[in-house]
């Protein structure tokens, strides 16, 4: 799910080069002031004055400043009469490509500005399947467009699921998928780990104004960290640092030297407490895995249970989700070990076949979404109870608590729309739906969930993508084209 942004509209024609630069890191420039009058001021200066009130227009690309500014621009990825693509950093770490489109006749007008994810602005425009017969037809076209070794998607509209597999659990190997094989979902995890957190909050055990210090407090950290709240980590809204990546060296600093789950928690969250924030509390989001793994600490240590227990007894056992597994890749039974799904990373020839079997890595970041894993279908169990809650039919948890997890922090024109392991996403398809992408950079993952058409769906390839919208995301969005429309099969 991509970060979706506009600016202004207009026609096409042709100019220097280096006007499309310049215009890009103007506008990166006003970005990274952090002040939205600078973003007012290059809308009022450089965008084409027709496309409405320039405070509006302003307010909403202001919203990019919160990926984490200063952004950097890594390099120019296109520059030509009335494109021009960068890629950029955040502060944080993270990958993103600017979009800026021009008209190229003096004055040059900018008529729109895209940013997203790697990919988002340089791929190829991704094919539309409309023309297939049942869902296996679907993925096995997926399949053969995208080149992904196996792929699987499961809906639910109605009173019963639909899921198909298609593909190899290894490139070059001739085992296939099925059904009951495991994958691994990523960040959707961090939908589960706020559903567990929420059933706790109903047992009076915590609550979403819980601060670390309260629930932590025998724990040192800085001063800055001890009013942050419970709800402002799973928003991702706690200035703690995002660890979106690790190195080895980062991970014997991170994780200590226990080989027990808990205890390697706890040594996480007593090193990223005693970091230097990234933000204020509440000043903006920056998604992280960190923030969810103290989420997770603060639980088991109030609930005196670790978290692995809490998430079998609260959300897996309830929702009969047998499959599941928590551990490290490879492991017996677990996706990466022989008779499972093997995943894919990009490499320099391609996709190679590799395993995440890091120990420590698979324990700070368990409750963010490395190392869980499961069948299809009791991923699209998750989802269909999140769906008959949507409308209106929540069980296991008061009614409260669960819209509270699926409520944004922010819900203004143009802002990303994030609530407890939940996005609300307004642009990739005709009409919003709520969901999570998730990967481990081995397998990659989709859930969306369209609470007026009474459709869940969720689709998993066993290798890391960089195409916008992913394959099991384009998987997805057939399925609901259709379904939208009245067709089902």
């Amino acid at each position: 799910m991509l970060l979706p942004l506009l600016a202004a509209l207009s026609a096409i024609p042709r100019f220097a080069q280096s006007d499309g630069e310049m215009r890009l890191r103007e506008f990166v420039d006003a970005l990274n002031s952090q002040n939205q009058a600078k973003v007012e001021a290059f809308v009022r200066e450089r965008c084409h004055p027709t496309n409405g009130p320039v405070s509006e227009r302003a307010s909403r690309l202001f919203q990019l400043a919160k990926v984490g500014t200063p952004l950097d621009v890594v390099k120019l990825l296109k520059d030509e009469p009335t494109v021009a693509i960068a890629e950029l950093k955040s502060s944080g770490g993270d990958p993103w490509e600017l979009r800026l489109n021009m008209e190229s006749d003096p004055p040059h007008w900018v008529k729109s500005i895209y940013m997203g994810g790697p990919g988002s602005q340089t791929s190829p425009p991704a094919k539309q399947f409309k023309d297939w017969k049942d869902l296996t037809d679907l993925i096995t076209q997926i399949k053969a467009d995208t080149k992904v070794p196996a792929i699987g998607i499961a809906y639910w509209q109605g009173d019963r699921p639909q899921l198909a597999v298609a593909g190899e659990r290894e490139l070059g190997k001739p085992d296939k998928v099925t059904l009951q094989d495991r994958w691994l979902i990523g960040s959707i995890t961090k939908s589960m780990t706020s559903m567990m957190i929420a059933r706790l909050v109903d047992k009076g055990l915590m609550r979403w104004d819980m601060t670390i210090a309260e629930a932590l407090p025998n724990t040192p950290m800085r001063e800055e960290y001890r009013s942050v709240t419970l709800l402002q980590l799973l928003r991702h809204r706690a200035g703690v640092p995002q660890d979106r990546y690790a190195t080895p060296e980062f991970l014997k600093q991170a994780a200590g030297d226990s080989k027990d789950i808990v205890p390697v928690r706890e040594h996480y969250t007593r090193f990223t407490l005693a970091r230097d924030p990234i933000a204020k509390p509440d000043e903006r989001m920056a998604y992280s895995n960190a923030g969810y793994s103290i989420a997770a600490h603060m639980a088991e240590t109030v609930a005196k249970k670790p978290y692995e227990a809490l998430m079998r007894d609260l959300v897996f056992k309830p929702l009969n989700m047998a499959s599941v597994r928590m551990g490290v890749p490879g492991a017996p039974g677990n996706p990466g070990s022989p008779g499972q799904i093997m995943g894919h990373i990009i490499g320099d020839d391609g996709l190679e076949p590799h395993v995440i079997g890091e120990h420590e890595f698979n324990a700070i970041q368990e409750p963010a979404g490395m190392g869980v894993s499961m069948c299809l279908l009791d991923l699209l169990k998750f989802a269909q109870y999140h769906l008959d809650g949507l409308r209106g039919h929540v069980r296991l948890m008061s009614k409260q608590n669960f819209d509270i997890l699926h409520q944004p922090a922010e819900t203004g024109p143009g802002v990303y729309k994030y609530g407890c392991g939940w996005v609300i996403d307004e642009s990739t398809a005709k009409e919003p739906f709520q969901g999570h992408t998730g990967s481990d950079g081995t397998f990659y993952a989709e859930l969306a969930i369209w609470p007026n058409q009474n459709l869940a769906a969720v689709a998993i390839i066993n290798c890391n993508t960089k195409q916008s919208p992913s394959p099991p995301m384009q998987a997805i969005l057939a399925v609901y084209d259709r379904l939208a429309q009245g067709e089902k099969r």
